[in-house]
């Protein structure tokens, strides 16, 4: 999700940017062949996308919350579950040795072992943390293309020069509604078969 925001913003960043050069440029174009010689009439096609919208209701992006959440979730149960029975050994031990029911053997044994078990506790957990958080960078790429893609599309389709990403925390801070293209992004992100 950050990276579809970072690229939509780096892409407001450059119209934004060519459209403050061009409107502010006080030097006179040159007369060589790399200059452009565009029309003084012609108008840029440039349309936004809500980025807020898209993403609430982009059907494959919800499902891939819903499923990254539900095993960080699971995850999270499960360690919490061994955390708690390791808690419960090392009071039972401490409660063996208040009592001297152990040899200082048995007792120095039962400490490594609960102490390799707390190691391998907190090597699991950072373990399932670096699983979720590459799972969660692959989806974010994933659906970065498929959005790139479907606002390719549309892009050539309707000749737009800038596509550009409105919402919270973009750099836009007022459009106009009518050149609000969100209703068709997420169109044809949820029916694939429209692309």
């Amino acid at each position: 999700m950050n990276r579809v925001l970072l690229g939509l913003n780096i892409l407001l960043l450059l119209a934004v940017g060519y459209l403050f050069l061009d409107k502010f440029s006080t030097s006179e174009p040159k007369n060589d062949e790399t200059s452009l010689d565009l029309p003084v009439d012609q108008v840029l096609n440039i349309v936004y996308v809500n980025t807020d919208t898209l993403l609430n209701e982009y059907t494959l992006f919800n499902e891939q919350q819903k499923a990254i959440s539900t095993r960080e979730k699971t995850a999270d149960a499960k360690l919490k579950a061994q955390a708690r029975a390791l808690e419960r050994e090392i009071m039972m031990l401490n409660e063996k040795a208040s009592k001297g029911t152990m040899t200082p053997k048995d007792l120095q044994a039962e400490e490594q072992r609960l102490t390799l078990k707390q190691q391998q506790l907190m090597a699991d957990q950072e373990n399932i943390t670096k699983e979720l958080m590459t799972e969660s960078s692959r989806i974010n790429d994933e659906l970065q293309k498929e959005i790139s893609s479907a606002l390719r599309v549309i892009q050539a389709q309707y000749n737009y020069d800038y596509v550009l990403s409105y919402g919270s925390g973009s750099p836009v801070l007022a459009v106009n509604d009518s050149f609000d293209i969100t209703r068709e992004v997420i169109q044809r992100l949820n029916n694939p078969k429209t692309k």
